[in-house]
């Protein structure tokens, strides 16, 4: 028989044990109910109309929302208005819903959307896309009824709403809030709100309760800076994170056939290039450029620096947008090029100065071409400089020949060829007044298929001309553990994650 010692000692161990369970139960509990994801950089801010980075959102596709949503059958949903239609080509009349109140408890109406609008119609990073927006003519009739009007037809309006560049801010909350206030706890009407940022480390969210739509499968979020990216890759086989962006191809076979993880990936929106300053004498005559583009074994250099995970370029954007158009791709002529090279007076050869910045694929890209370039008599000087000071003189147009990739936020052609337009300050420089008029021409045509007939038409010429020599189609991948659902591969590279379900 146990003395009463042992029964008192008996019992405190029992009680040990349910507690400890207990505790594990609501440690597994909660894992269970919290979003974890590998970015491979952290966002400088959190503010939509402040930034272009794709980290920064990933994460605030929980936080903010927009007027409509593209489903996956390319059609647009109500989301935060219940309603629109256009009265003309250049008047978009949106009915709100009357339920919906940012993550301050404030109501959402007519005078965020169009102060929303006017902010995006000015900020750098989406005026491209909300530049035809007429800000001073739209008109609020009441709280949940607004007009917007447009300076033009523009075609891609609605893909440019529905998009994560669409995002509805808050008016007062910006009006009051310094730069800092914004970029760091973001006031949004998504289903999840900011409740922490630890910097250089992660990023968290929490659920927003007076969320007026369905809840999320998840309560926390939690988004883990881990720059390397086999680092990545580990804590995603070990359990450690559900999603890792931004994944060496490498490790994407080893991680599709995984026990515990999946790949999910696909044909991006994007397009690398090779971009010659056509402001300089040299890349000015097109024997030049042509010559440089003959000596380029295309299938070889995409195969060697996109180890695989690329097709090459046969054209000016990508295959998933509207009037794509194959052209090319350019043909591998060394015995041309030195032909070329001759015609243009440098038959003994040239000298040129090839500027990048540091990443795998950007040094890997650089070394193949100064090697294929030598052999049709081109010395390449290649310079590593940083993203920064790369992206600085860029901007000014300091750029002899680089490679340069655009990934379009929509699927239209008039974000696919952002870098076109002549008044653009970028290295591209072609000062060609007929691509404008065939761009501007494009953008205002509501018909697709008459819209189509000018892409077309535009992407023959640009061959004709070869400014820029499209090189490679990219695809992408992001890798997520096998109780990951309901999550397609976004070729903009901004996953909608409110979809996300777990599969137990």
């Amino acid at each position: 028989m146990f003395s009463a010692r042992k029964w008192l000692v008996l019992t405190l161990v029992l009680l040990v044990l349910v507690t400890s369970l207990a505790g594990c139960n609501s440690r597994s509990s909660e894992r269970d109910r919290t979003l974890i994801i590998a970015l491979p950089g952290e966002p400088q801010t959190l503010d939509p109309y402040a930034h272009s980075n794709q980290n920064g959102f990933i994460c605030t596709t929980l936080v903010f929302e927009t007027l409509i949503k593209k489903d996956d059958n390319g059609e647009f949903n109500p989301w935060l208005a219940s309603e629109w239609e256009f009265l003309d080509d250049t008047t978009l009349r949106f009915k709100l819903r009357d339920d919906v109140t940012f993550h301050d408890g404030s109501k959402f109406t007519a005078e965020d959307v169009l102060y929303s609008l006017a902010v995006a119609a000015e900020s750098s990073f989406t005026k491209n896309l909300f530049g035809c927006l007429d800000i001073e003519n739209s008109v609020i009739h009441d709280l949940k009824t607004i007009d917007i009007k447009l300076k033009y037809a523009y075609a891609p309006l609605l893909e440019a709403l529905a998009s994560h560049r669409g995002a509805m801010i808050s008016k007062a909350v910006y009006e009051s809030s310094s730069k800092e206030e914004l970029g760091r706890r973001p006031i949004g009407t998504g289903p999840m709100k900011v409740s922490n940022w630890i910097l250089g480390d992660r990023i968290e969210l929490e659920a927003y309760e007076g969320y007026w739509g369905e809840p999320l499968a998840f309560d926390k979020f939690r988004a883990r800076i881990i720059v390397e990216a086999a680092s990545r890759s580990i804590e995603l086989e070990t359990g450690g994170v559900d999603i890792a962006f931004d994944l060496s191809p490498a490790d994407w076979e080893r991680i599709a056939k995984g026990a515990k993880t999946q790949l999910i990936g696909g044909q991006t929106q994007g397009i690398s290039f090779l971009c010659f300053n056509n402001s300089l004498p040299l890349f000015a005559d097109i024997r030049v450029r042509q010559a440089l583009a003959y000596g380029l074994d295309l299938e070889a250099l995409v195969k060697t620096a996109w180890q695989g995970q690329a097709d090459v370029a046969d054209s000016y954007y990508s295959r998933n947008i509207l009037g794509y158009k194959p052209v090319g791709p350019w043909e591998y002529n060394p015995a041309k090029a030195k032909a070329l090279l001759a015609e243009a007076g440098y038959a003994d050869g040239l000298d040129i100065t090839y500027i990048t910045y540091e990443s795998q694929l950007n040094l890997a890209f650089a070394e193949v071409v100064e090697n294929m370039w030598k052999q049709i008599g081109v010395n390449t000087t290649v310079q590593v400089v940083d993203l920064a000071t790369f992206t600085t003189m860029n901007n000014n147009g300091e750029i002899p020949v680089s490679l340069m990739n655009n990934t379009a936020v929509i699927p239209d052609p008039d974000a696919a060829l952002l870098a076109w337009p002549t008044h653009r300050t970028i290295s591209l420089r072609h000062n060609d007044r007929h691509i404008d008029e065939l761009l501007e021409k494009g953008k205002r045509i509501y018909s697709q298929e008459e819209r189509s007939a000018v892409y077309q038409e535009l992407q023959d010429y640009l061959w004709s001309k070869l400014y820029t020599l499209p090189v490679a189609f990219p695809k992408n991948a992001y890798g997520a553990s096998s109780r990951i659902a309901n999550l397609p591969f976004y070729p903009n590279l901004c996953p909608d994650l409110t979809r996300v379900r777990f599969a137990d």
